[in-house]
């Protein structure tokens, strides 16, 4: 698996080939083992990489744009195994390539890439015992004074440790960092040098060494040594194999331990730009839609308040403010499917007869340079979700892509059809590069021959109120990606400029069902209400609380008004032989709807309740699912909602 721990391998991949890089980036994610990736697509990029700090191992493929792989190969002579890549297999590249000291050659293939953890497993064991066996034959076999000379230049602090703990070599930066000359060290035991202690600790690398027999690896930070280090206990072996003791490396990464936290600290403060950049679109577009509908509602309000001959009658007037309303209310539902929390009016639909409605009715007014072609398979179950969004969803994507197509001749690909994504498969990742769980989906597919997207249009695709064509212009595509969110599904695409673009919509079939929470509707509230009924009306904005009090007297019932929950209690107490049923706004201060709802509940288990709320009705769900006497209004509602559900109410 991969992971940001530096105690991991770290993997240098030299591949010009994005999606075989994605492939060999797929297959270490499954890996059991730890592994840190990073993936480079030149010779020259590689080199840079080496410069910093030295792969684990490196992966390349033969043939690059800046030249041969075989040049990394030799490059890396003695400081890392190299495993060689190629699309087609050649003997003669494999036999050069092993030459000059390549670990192991392998010819590009799906196989190929699946296995490649298990290949790179072996050559750094491979690998760490060929290291091991140099350092140990060089130690026997070189003159003492060049091999002494070789030791001492070394940087890195280095000491030979018999099986013991005691140290019987250790080079000049070791010394000095001890502040002692090397012979003083000889003889001592290394966790009283190293961690002044009189017995190893736990995790003392050359312990975990000998219980392994290979090298071991880790990263530690050392206040004795003032620094970060990658610590490695390598064995040594005598000619017959026999584990003697091992050469114990720290290599001193406090330069680089820091200058990766400063990425870190920067990349952090990078994402809360993006952020604070993306909150500040969606609010400008948000703000440039409430305005333009704010300027219609008052300008037709001036006009009526100061009995301005318009030439339009006032009837008109008053339907303009009314359509207005209800733009900002579609808006405000925008913002709720943008955010993945609207309100979902789960019917029991066929998602089949549902694109095919869309698709004819689009047929004809899209226009004559663009072909819809149609492939809806029909063994696709009914569902129970939003119909409505769900046809929003298909609506944006076809009109998207015949946007897409422009003035130019194109087609536009529908299909639908089933699609199982097994357990073992681990090819399917969504658009936010997560793996999509395994389980049968209905699969909807809008695919385009327009003009495609770059990578950065791509990226924002998603991102409310943004566009290629023109400011201002809404959630649509955001929106989208909510509604799909909703109803627990996920979505791809695949775009190229001047090729086109595919999304993918896939909606969970097996499990769709349970994730509508069982709402119960608001006309199954056991009650009796006539139009003599007196309503306790909750609600604490002064204006809307005057304009639903005046709305039910003008509809005949009698009303008491409180600006809270806790009011709303005292009231209740007090009139608890006159109120009929109570009105209950969600969010309120000193008391809210929730706590208010409970200690009315202590009073009273009969009286009805109805809980109205701007908010989806997710957030009354636990109260309506289990309480035959409640019911749920959503904000804001029109007067023949209003009087559907009081007319409801009579017995």
């Amino acid at each position: 698996m991969l992971t940001d721990n530096r105690t991991a391998p770290l993997l240098l991949v030299v591949e010009d080939d994005a999606s075989h890089a994605e492939l060999i980036q797929r297959s270490f994610e499954d890996a059991v083992e730890e592994y840190r990736l990073k993936i480079v697509g030149t010779i020259s990029a590689a080199k840079l990489v080496t410069e910093q700090c030295y792969p684990g191992l490196i992966i390349t493929d033969y043939r690059l744009p800046d030249g041969y792989g075989s040049e990394l190969v030799l490059d890396a002579a003695g400081l890392c195994p190299v495993i060689l890549m190629t699309s087609h297999g050649s003997q003669q590249v494999a036999v050069e390539a092993m030459k000059i000291g390549a670990q192991d050659y392998i010819v590009k293939s799906p196989e190929s890439f699946v296995n490649l953890p298990r290949t790179v497993k072996y050559a750094l064991m491979t690998w760490a015992l060929v290291e091991a066996r140099r350092d140990a034959t060089a130690a026997v076999y070189q003159a003492k004074k060049d091999w002494e000379l070789t030791f001492d230049a070394v940087p890195d602090l280095i000491s030979i440790i018999d099986l013991n703990h005691t140290i019987t070599r250790a080079n000049r930066a070791m010394a000095d960092r001890c502040g002692v000359s090397p012979q003083e060290l000889v003889g001592r035991k290394c966790y009283e040098v190293m961690d002044d202690k009189c017995t190893p600790h736990a995790n003392c690398s050359h312990a975990k060494m000998k219980q392994t027999g290979q090298a071991y690896i880790t990263r530690i930070e050392d206040k004795r040594f003032n620094g970060y280090f990658d610590v490695t206990a390598a064995p040594l072996f005598d000619e017959e194999g026999v584990l003697t003791g091992c050469v114990h490396i720290m290599h001193d990464i406090t330069e680089i331990k820091r200058a990766e936290e400063e990425r870190q600290n920067l990349e952090k403060q990078l994402q809360h730009s993006q952020k604070l950049e993306s909150l500040g679109v969606l609010s400008g577009g948000i703000a440039h839609d409430f305005n333009n509908i704010l300027t219609i509602i008052l300008g037709h309000c001036y006009i009526l308040k100061a009995d301005i001959d318009s030439g339009i009658d006032a009837k008109i007037h008053v339907e303009q403010i009314e359509a207005a309303g209800n733009r900002a209310a579609d808006l405000c539902r925008q913002m709720l499917t943008y955010a993945g929390k609207s309100p979902l009016l789960q019917t029991e639909f066929s998602l089949w007869l549902l694109v095919d409605e869309v698709v004819k009715m689009l047929n004809s007014g899209i226009k004559k340079n663009v072909a819809i072609k149609v492939d809806l398979k029909h063994d696709i179950p009914m569902i129970i979700g939003d119909s409505s969004q769900i046809q929003q969803v298909v609506m944006n994507l076809i009109i998207n892509a015949g946007e897409a197509i422009g003035d130019n001749q194109g087609t536009i690909t529908v299909s639908l059809k089933k699609n199982f994504i097994d357990d073992s498969t681990h090819s399917e990742i969504d658009y936010f590069g997560s793996r999509i769980l395994p389980g049968s989906y209905a699969c909807l597919e809008v695919s385009d021959t327009g003009c495609g997207m770059s990578e950065e249009t791509k990226l924002r695709v998603f991102e409310p109120f943004y566009t290629t064509k023109f400011t201002g212009r809404g959630l649509g595509m955001s929106a989208i990606l909510g509604i799909v969110k909703a109803h627990n599904g996920t979505l791809q695409l695949a775009s190229k400029p001047d090729v086109g673009t595919t999304f993918k919509v896939y909606i969970p079939l097996n499990s769709v069902q349970e994730q509508f929470e069982d709402v119960m509707p608001i006309d199954t509230i056991e009650t009796a209400i006539s139009a003599k009924s007196t309503i306790l009306l909750v609600e604490d904005d002064d204006m809307l609380r005057t304009m639903e009090s005046a709305l039910l007297e003008t509809l005949g019932f009698s009303t008491i008004t409180a600006a809270n929950g806790r009011e709303a209690l005292e009231l209740y107490k007090a009139s608890i032989n006159e109120i009929d049923l109570i009105m209950l706004d969600l969010v309120m201060p000193e008391m809210g709807g929730v706590e208010a709802y409970h200690e009315l509940r202590k009073i009273d288990l009969e009286v009805p309740i109805i809980i109205c709320s701007g908010y989806g009705v997710e957030s009354a769900a636990d109260i309506i699912a289990t309480d035959v006497r409640a019911g749920f209004l959503h904000k804001p509602y029109n007067t023949g909602e209003l009087i559907w559900v009081l007319n409801d109410k009579k017995g």
